[in-house]
This record gives C-alpha cells, sequence and structure tokens, in this order.
C-alpha cells in the first residue's frame, strides 16, 4: 500500500495515496490524493483509482486550485522551512476568486478579471508579482501531476511600477546610531542592536545567536542559524539561515567584545545558566514584536528617524562602504548568496567612489 499519514486538516484529513502509472500517451505520471480521514477511505479511493487506471479512464480536467494547492503544500512541507510555508499560505489566500475554478478551465478572461481584483485590493507592485509567481507555479505543478494544461503561464505577464521612483533606503549614520544606542539603558538590548549594527546580522541570525556561538578568544561570531517567535503555537522556530553563504564567521571588534562579555557574566549568575543558552534572553529567545517595540521607543526617546529592524543591516553596510570596504567584502560579511546582490542593494553608495574614479583619470 502507498498509503501515508501526513500533517491533518482543520477537519482531520491526514492520510493520503501516491501512485505512479504511465497515462494514455505512455507518459510517466504520478498522483497524489487528496486527504481522507480514515486510512480505510484512502485505501478504498485508492483501489478505485487504481481501477481508473487500468480501465484508462484517468481525467483530471476537474481539478481545481483548491485540490491542487493542497497537493502542492503537501510535496513543499519537506523541501522547505515553515516559515516559508507560512508564507505561501498567506499568499494563496489572496488566490481567493480562483480557489474554486478548475485549472483547465483558467482562461484570460479570467486571468484579466482577476488582475483587476488585485488592482482593486490596493495591493503593492512587488506583492501582486509574489502572487502571480504562486500562481504559476500551481499551474505548473498541475501541468506535471496531473496532466492539466499549462498554457496560461504564457500569458501570465509581471507587473511593472510605471514612473515609479525608487524608494530611497533608510540607514543610520555612525553619529545617528551613536545617538540611538545612548538612550538604551539595558545592556541586553543595547548589546542587541550593536550586533545589528557592526556586525550586519539579519534579526534571525541575531536572536538564534547562543553562547557557543561566540568565540571569545578568537574575537569571532560563528552565523549557523536563525530563529523566528512568529509561528503560531510555537516558543520559537530555530532553523538553516536564508542561504547557504548566510553560514559564515566573522570578527567581532573589541568594543562589541567587550559588551558581550559583560552580557555574559550578567547571565552566568543566573540559575540553570548554559552555554546553550540565547546571547540574547536565556532559556527563551527575544519575541521579535518586543524588539519592534523597543526600537520605536528608543528611536523616540532619541529623536532620530524611525527605521526597519532590517534597516540596520543596511546601516552596517553603509557603514563599511563609507570606511572603504569593498563590494565583495561587504557581501562576504553580510553573507549574501551572491555579489550581484549586494551590487544591486548598495551600488548607490559606492557614488563617491565613482567621482575618485573620474579624478584619478583626470590627473592621467
Amino acid at each position: 500500500m502507498s498509503i501515508k499519514k501526513v500533517i491533518p486538516t482543520k477537519d482531520g484529513r491526514q492520510y493520503v495515496f501516491t501512485l505512479r502509472y504511465k497515462d494514455i500517451y505512455g507518459n510517466n505520471k504520478q498522483y497524489t490524493s487528496m486527504r481522507y480521514k480514515t486510512r480505510k477511505e484512502a485505501e478504498l479511493e485508492e483501489a478505485r483509482y487504481k481501477v481508473k487506471i487500468n480501465e484508462k479512464k484517468i481525467n483530471t480536467t476537474n481539478i481545481t486550485f483548491n485540490q491542487v494547492f493542497e497537493s502542492y503544500i503537501d510535496f513543499k512541507r519537506t523541501k522547505i522551512k515553515l516559515q516559508t510555508i507560512n508564507k505561501i499560505k498567506d499568499l494563496y489566500k489572496k488566490l481567493e476568486p480562483l480557489h474554486n475554478v478548475k485549472v483547465n478551465d483558467f482562461n484570460i478572461t479570467m486571468y484579466n478579471q482577476f488582475r483587476k481584483y488585485m488592482d482593486q485590493d490596493g495591493i503593492s507592485v512587488n506583492y501582486k508579482n509574489k502572487i502571480q509567481n504562486l500562481l504559476k507555479s500551481l499551474i505548473v505543478y498541475s501541468n506535471k501531476y496531473y496532466n492539466t494544461s499549462m498554457t496560461m503561464t504564457n500569458y501570465i505577464e509581471p507587473y511593472k511600477e510605471v514612473g515609479a521612483i525608487k524608494k530611497e533606503m533608510q540607514f543610520f549614520t555612525y553619529e545617528e546610531f551613536q545617538k540611538f544606542i545612548s538612550v538604551i539603558d539595558k545592556l541586553n538590548y543595547k548589546t542587541f542592536f550593536e550586533v545589528l549594527y557592526y556586525l550586519g546580522l539579519r534579526q534571525g541570525e541575531a536572536t538564534a545567536l547562543t553562547w557557543n556561538d561566540i568565540d571569545f578568544n578568537k574575537k569571532e561570531v560563528n552565523i549557523n542559524k536563525t530563529l523566528t517567535t512568529k509561528l503560531k503555537g510555537q516558543l520559537y522556530t530555530v532553523s538553516s539561515p536564508k542561504t547557504v553563504k548566510s553560514n559564515r564567521t566573522i570578527p567581532i571588534p573589541n568594543k562589541l567584545i567587550k559588551s558581550l562579555k559583560t552580557l555574559k557574566e550578567q547571565a552566568k549568575k543566573k540559575r540553570y545558566f548554559n552555554d546553550t543558552w540565547f546571547v540574547f534572553g536565556d532559556e527563551l529567545p527575544f519575541k521579535e514584536t518586543t524588539i519592534q517595540v523597543r526600537k520605536n521607543k528608543y528611536c523616540k526617546e532619541a529623536g532620530v528617524k524611525q527605521i526597519r529592524i532590517h534597516d540596520f543591516r543596511h546601516s552596517c553596510a553603509s557603514f563599511l562602504i563609507q570606511h572603504g570596504a569593498s563590494i565583495v567584502l561587504v557581501s562576504k560579511y553580510l553573507g549574501h548568496s551572491k555579489i550581484s546582490i549586494t551590487l544591486d542593494i548598495y551600488t548607490h553608495l559606492y557614488q563617491n567612489e565613482l567621482l575618485e574614479v573620474s579624478k584619478m583619470i583626470d590627473t592621467l
């Protein structure tokens, strides 16, 4: 039997079956069923499906986007992080007008109506394109596993911001950061924001740090995981970093080493302390919502502009570039998967260097 138990739906359906077979054209196909409440139901439907295969009556023309999405999510569960699964589910909610549409019935008229629906919903261009990418993925997946048409993928066009001016990047200058950090009276939060600013860590990388990750003798920190406290039903979730290149070891500046040493001495006074504790927290990490509230409070008290938590990472990049760091070094320091990503984000910060090149040529 090819019956297996998967994560149950809200109404308790948790058994599926998977079959491999050749279609009427001799092509290899794989079919994963919808979920059933009991193993017996799944076995019965599997037997019926096998009969259909033998009688060459397999017909997938009636499969809807809802049914495809259910199968698609089951397929993705073992391949991507839970945070990403939740993001995909949020995107799929925006495809609501198409949920009960049969994939083979989806046409240009429906697609144009769906674009109008998205236009009226006030969704950003970037988010619209993410929704459309999911739509495309579902059509391709349905074609591969359910032999439905994928013609409509040729007509799904990306949204473009016509005449839009790219939003200016927000970051703290060194002087602004010093004003910001001066109002923080708690060492743990002061050190946390120093780590974001001087090391350029993503928020999840910083909150995931344990004392085992810090080598005080070599003055290095090893970034090897990320963390979120936003998943429902879980205090926190630790997973691998965003990309392979995000795994990195970087040096810690002396001023930050001093703060971290003091923070560890304070932590060691707590009962049951050990090096598996979180640097920013104890047995439990800082919550993202608390970090946001603290950041807003400190910005207001310091009289500096409000920036996002991720903008501390941009601030670090700006600081490095202004002090002569090459794009290759910045990319490695931040753990970008490709130098092209660093170039795309921070090229404008190299404007002064471009002027220097011009001056250098003029001296020849």
